[in-house]
């Protein structure tokens, strides 16, 4: 007789923050400094979290995200990136980008280098799969934005129903998606650990999935939720991951 499967749980709903702490993804979020200003220098890093779509199985972290912010004029800044993301067969992914940004609501990418590198699981690089991008924007593009910079944008909206973005996104740097939107929902109404207060804004548009960004009082980004993916706040992020490879 051939062994019955468990049973399995389908997940059945976007991911918010009290779900994401059911499914053992979130415990208590780190605490901002009291220093901290969006405005100002900052590290944020996140690990990168993905649900299968169910409840007991196939919910892992798959790598993170490290975002600095130096400020460095008085009409620039720079995001300095660091993404590493395991993925089939434990193939690693590591992009490393330096953008300068505007001072405008939007950090609009001025100039960017961009190097993307595979690695194998023992450790080894595939130098066939390596590539390096330089780009930069028109003077006046002040319209554009990056999925990297909304992570720094977003902490720097008012808490309030008519603060939103208006934009065109340049995802990952190199792929154009037109007519987006950046708006604030709200507070959050359920409890996490911690029992911090969020604010969530929520950005639409083509070629995307609907996402959610989760901030804390101080303006510091939390989580951000999209389909089956999570960014989550963690100091020790990039431990946690590379401590799996």
């Amino acid at each position: 007789m051939a062994k019955k499967k468990a049973s399995r749980t389908i997940v059945g709903s976007p991911l918010t923050p009290s779900l994401l702490g059911e499914l053992d993804a979130l415990g208590e979020l780190p605490s901002t400094p009291r220093d901290f200003k969006p405005d100002g220098n900052w590290v944020n890093k996140y690990r990168i979290w993905t649900c299968h779509g169910y409840r007991e199985s196939g919910n892992e972290n798959v790598g993170f995200v490290r975002i600095e912010r130096v400020s460095d004029s008085d009409k620039v800044f720079t995001l300095k990136v660091r993404q590493h993301v395991t993925q089939t067969d434990g193939i690693v992914n590591v992009v490393d980008a330096i953008i300068e940004c505007r001072k405008n609501r939007l950090a609009s990418p001025t100039k960017w280098q961009v190097s993307s590198r595979f690695m194998e699981a023992d450790g080894q690089d595939v130098p066939k799969l390596a590539s390096k991008q330089n780009g930069g924007s028109a003077v006046g593009a002040d319209r554009v934005t990056c999925d990297w910079g909304l992570f720094e944008a977003v902490q720097r909206l008012a808490f309030h129903e008519q603060s939103s973005l208006s934009f065109d996104l340049l995802e990952g740097l190199s792929l154009s998606k037109l007519r987006h939107n950046l708006s604030y929902r709200g507070v959050y109404s359920e409890k996490i650990p911690g029992s911090r207060i969020l604010h969530c804004f929520v950005q639409l548009g083509s070629g995307i999935l609907p996402a959610e960004y989760w901030l804390d009082e101080d303006h510091r980004l939390l989580l951000v939720c999209s389909m089956n993916k999570a960014y989550i706040l963690d100091d020790q992020a990039p431990e946690v991951i590379q401590s799996k490879t």
